[in-house]
């Protein structure tokens, strides 16, 4: 069969450099005259960068009748050997980038392969083919040998053959998607079905031209879509996601592009589209006919976005198994959320457990050398199952999610975790990557953060972060199985393959309590950073070396950092806000800040009770007139709507104490200010987030109120230098140790800065319990219930014999054991 005709049109463009047809032929002839492919299954293992060298290699390949293996040109020595070892092909291509680990892959397998490097080829210009066609295998003969990506195990070849590609090919053409006249822009590795085929085979096979991109930086994309006006542009998820993002922020921006979207929007008009956003039209070179996502699934938004401005965005699926496509929208009906409807000549369905299965010329041979494996995927029907989630409506695929991905409670409950993911990725940019999975039978988010986003917003613990402001939102609304239980923090991108799938059978790795390796590396002779070494290792009792981040590696939470920075403000006579530590999140990092500064080193005693007596400029009210009027308001209501059960008031010592309780609901205080008398509630202060209290009245309300008001989340040294000034003045502090009230009416760990102010101060502790108060007025609730609240004071603990861990240790066990008995 006449694969590829010599013509004078631009086959190839790479690097500036058109490639006619007829030089494609030319060179492709000249490649086939270096293999000596004797049998139809005869193979050449292909490990190459994008460049026109692939083109040359597989059609050549397929001139001699031969099997082309396309690998990761990114694939390591293992991973080579592996392929070579499973399929033993003929010889190996690649190129001096990939040389070192072609040889060293050889050694691993032991076999004796002939390598071509293809830098080292170079077609005389005088040669002249016997041709001016390439020919390839015909009907069932393989052709494609392409190693699943391996998202849930060892990859697996699967075997493609020409009847597999041009059932797709010939079945794509009649719905109109390419056309001789497109211009391709290719960037994604070549070793993935999609991209092989989307971007080299099929557009080659119809005449079209490929430009072939070597950077594939955001100007060199954008660059290339420009000189060459690109119409056709295949893309993953990720690459859509990252144009999007970039064209939003800019109409969002600005009042007058901001509000043409939103009505081009509710038109539903592309071509209105296209003339009202000409400026974005034109950024993609002006010519896009159609926009095509695949490889996994895409926001339904961001199909609708591209749209609005203008473009044909259209999604389909299928996997290598199915040489790869199954499903397309169609340009006159794109539904956003689908991956369309079948192709001609697939048949599809779905099998009674939910599982998508189809049938059709385009379903693969089978994975080579594994019948077993084989016959699981495909039955005696000839129905490919492929281990996708989904429903069929008016003819149009839905994906609902893998098959082997869906997590499975112990309670029975079934979890697709992209839908998880998704949530909560819409809700914060503070998030890299996201990846959801089961640990001791609950959910666990593994976050890898977005650090520029964290420095720039000046985030010191990213961990809390994380969980009050994005985790904690998304659990509020989520029912009790779908909530995440637990929070882990990567430094690095999540396993993903190539094309940007989640490798999730490589999440539990990351999960394992793991000893801590200390990198032998150079250390710094800097005396700013032995200084800190030493100091750090002493607050933490580990080990520590200049790139450990203070937070993921060593385990520094907010009290540590204010230890830190009040010792580098006595030892190196600076001052550095808390907000400003994000830019120094390493040992290495902080220290050369600090010796660029040239400080002056005077090392001094560095402890609580230096830190905490320290005088701030801070208000502290006077007046209590709108606490008293507040418990005189609410009497009524904690008598009738709310009963409060009070016991254990003869506890409460007649000096200045350290209130201490759980924290279950928004009615906690109330609660406590009604129990306490007038005299005792005079002298009680509370400490409060500022941002909650904008707004003149308010502001005034706190301001009479024994309410001091700090940004707690962004200066924790400042909230705990006002508390021991209220303290020293003979006053009574209230502190809810938990730092947020309950989620699920269960009592979380304390921390310990009512501690440190205890012992720091000697000041004794006055717990208290509260019980019933969640069930009034859960978190996420409007108003509360009418119901029984019991609050109990405890007997006072006094410091003076105690450490702070064993007061907080103490206090917290003797107010979940009041819990626990009543």
């Amino acid at each position: 069969m006449k694969f590829i005709i010599s013509r004078d049109k631009p086959a190839l463009i790479y690097k500036g450099t058109e490639i006619s047809y007829k030089e494609l032929v030319r060179r492709i002839l000249y490649y086939s005259n270096m293999l000596k492919l004797e049998h139809p299954e005869d193979k050449v293992l292909i490990f190459l960068e994008n460049r026109p060298e692939i083109a040359y290699a597989i059609f050549s390949i397929w001139e001699r009748k031969g099997i082309s293996i396309n690998v990761d040109a990114g694939s390591n020595a293992i991973e080579i050997a592996y392929f070579l070892t499973d399929a033993k092909p003929k010889y190996l291509y690649t190129s001096n980038k990939n040389l070192e680990v072609a040889v060293e892959a050889l050694k691993i397998s032991g076999l004796n392969i002939p390598i071509i490097n293809l830098d080292e080829v170079k077609v005389p210009e005088k040669y002249v083919g016997k041709k001016d066609y390439i020919e390839a295998p015909m009907g069932d003969s393989t052709v494609l040998l392409l190693y699943t990506s391996g998202t849930t195990g060892d990859p697996k070849g699967v075997m493609l053959t020409m009847d597999n590609l041009l059932s797709n090919i010939d079945n794509i053409a009649k719905v109109g998607l390419y056309r001789e006249i497109d211009r391709v822009l290719a960037l994604l590795p070549m070793h993935h079905i999609l991209p092989l085929m989307g971007n080299l085979i099929l557009p080659i096979k119809i005449g079209g031209t490929v430009i072939i991109l070597d950077d594939l930086s955001s100007t060199a994309i954008k660059g290339a879509l420009q000189k060459y006006k690109i119409t056709l542009f295949v893309g993953v998820p990720r690459l859509w996601e990252m144009f999007h993002k970039g064209i939003m922020e800019k109409i969002n921006s600005s009042f007058i592009p901001r509000t043409l979207f939103k009505i081009v929007a509710k038109t539903n008009n592309i071509e209105l589209g296209r003339k009202i956003f000409k400026k974005v039209q034109d950024g993609f070179g002006g010519e896009m006919h159609v926009m095509v996502s695949g490889g996994a699934k895409i926001d339904p938004q961001i199909i609708k976005d591209f749209n609005t401005l203008g473009f044909r965005m259209l999604e389909g699926y299928g996997l290598t198994e199915t040489s790869p496509i199954l499903t397309f929208t169609r340009y006159g009906d794109i539904r956003p959320g689908s991956c369309g409807g079948a192709l001609p000549g697939v048949e599809l369905k779905i099998a009674d457990d939910g599982e998508i299965i189809a049938r059709g010329k385009n379903i693969m041979k089978g994975y080579y050398n594994k019948p077993k494996a084989t016959a699981e995927v495909i039955d005696k029907d000839g129905w490919f199952h492929t281990g996708d989630l989904g429903e069929i409506r008016d003819t149009y695929l839905y994906i609902v999610g893998r098959k082997k991905e869906m997590i499975v409670l112990p309670n029975g409950k079934n979890i697709n975790p992209q839908d998880i993911e998704d949530n909560i990725m819409k809700r914060t940019n503070l998030i890299s990557e996201l990846a959801i999975t089961e640990h001791k039978s609950h959910l666990v988010a593994i976050v890898y953060p977005n650090f520029s986003v964290i420095e720039q917003e000046g985030i010191k613990n990213i961990s809390e972060a994380i969980k009050w402001n994005v985790v904690d939102p998304y659990n509020i609304e989520a029912p009790n199985y779908r909530k995440i239980l637990d929070i882990k923090i990567v430094q690095e991108e999540l396993p993903k393959t190539r094309l940007g799938k989640l490798r999730r059978f490589k999440l539990k790795d990351l999960l394992e309590e793991k000893k801590r390796v200390i990198e032998k590396i150079a250390e710094p002779t800097i005396e700013e950073y032995l200084i800190l070494k030493k100091f750090i290792e002493n607050l933490k009792g580990i080990s520590s070396t200049p790139k450990d981040h203070f937070e993921l590696d060593l385990g520094m939470d907010s009290l540590d950092f204010v230890e830190l920075l009040s010792f580098v403000e006595n030892t190196f006579n600076i001052t550095i806000m808390e907000e400003e530590l994000s830019q120094y999140p390493t040992l290495y990092d902080l220290s050369k800040f600090l010796h660029d500064k040239g400080v002056n080193i005077t090392e001094k005693e560095n402890n609580w009770s230096k830190i905490l007596n320290k005088d701030i400029d801070v208000f502290i009210p006077k007046s209590s007139v709108s606490l008293k009027f507040t418990k005189f308001i609410l009497t009524p209501f904690f008598k009738g709507y709310i009963k409060i059960n009070k016991s254990g008031l003869e506890n409460i010592i007649n000096q200045p104490a350290i209130f201490i309780g759980n924290h279950q609901s928004m009615l906690d205080a109330f609660i406590l200010i009604n129990a306490l008398n007038k005299k005792i509630l005079k002298d009680t202060y509370y400490l409060a987030v500022s941002k909650h209290f904008k707004g003149s009245f308010k502001k005034w309300g706190a301001d009479h109120g024994n309410i001091i008001l700090l940004d707690v989340d962004n200066n924790l040294s400042k909230t705990l230098q006002a508390a021991a000034m209220v303290l020293r003045q003979g006053k009574n502090l209230v502190i809810f140790p938990e730092g947020a009230r309950s989620r699920d009416g269960e009592m979380t760990e304390f921390k310990k800065a009512f501690a440190i102010l205890s012992k720091t101060l000697n000041i004794p502790i006055q717990p208290f319990v509260i019980d019933g108060a969640y069930k009034s007025m859960p978190i996420g609730s409007k108003f509360p219930k009418s119901t029984d609240v019991d609050l109990t004071f405890l007997p006072p603990l006094y410091p003076k014999d105690l450490e702070i861990d064993e007061i907080v240790i103490k206090s917290e066990g003797l107010i979940k054991k009041q819990l626990k008995n009543s």
